[in-house]
């Protein structure tokens, strides 16, 4: 009888110790989606921003030349032309770091020419040559 209560109590060992391994591969799985997810939606969030600056340079204006904003803010109220136009409806954190995007200007004026994430992790899904969050960049091209 006292082997029998030995027995249970030992498979309810193995039973613990086999869904603590099973947890920590599905933990793992669930982390490695959630990455995928950081990517793609930095993939959008970046690509949003990157034709919002685009559209901006080349929204007409009703005084003096077209050129690409000084702040990101311009993009979401742009009164050039005397009328109201929302590039960007909303301006984004950076969805790895939650904090503000990175940004590079162009050095003659100091215009904004695009973003990137301040992140130095590697991300899981990535253009070529890209190793880090900071080496993704979404920037307008030169015309």
């Amino acid at each position: 009888m006292w082997r029998v209560r030995g027995f249970t109590y030992l498979m309810l060992l193995w039973w613990v110790a086999i869904a603590g391994i099973m947890l920590a591969a599905a933990g793992q799985s669930w982390q490695q989606d959630a990455r995928r997810a950081r990517d793609a939606e930095l993939a959008w969030r970046g690509e949003q921003i990157r034709r919002a600056l685009e559209t901006y340079s080349q929204a007409p204006v009703a005084e003096g030349v077209r050129r690409l904003p000084l702040d990101l803010d311009e993009l979401l109220e742009d009164e050039r032309a005397g009328q109201t136009v929302r590039h960007l409806r909303r301006l984004w954190p950076d969805p790895v770091t939650g904090e503000a995007w990175g940004l590079l200007r162009r050095e003659s004026d100091g215009a904004i020419t695009g973003v990137y994430s301040r992140s130095s992790l590697r991300p899981v899904r990535a253009p070529a040559g890209v190793t880090t969050y900071a080496a993704w960049r979404f920037e307008v091209t030169p015309q």
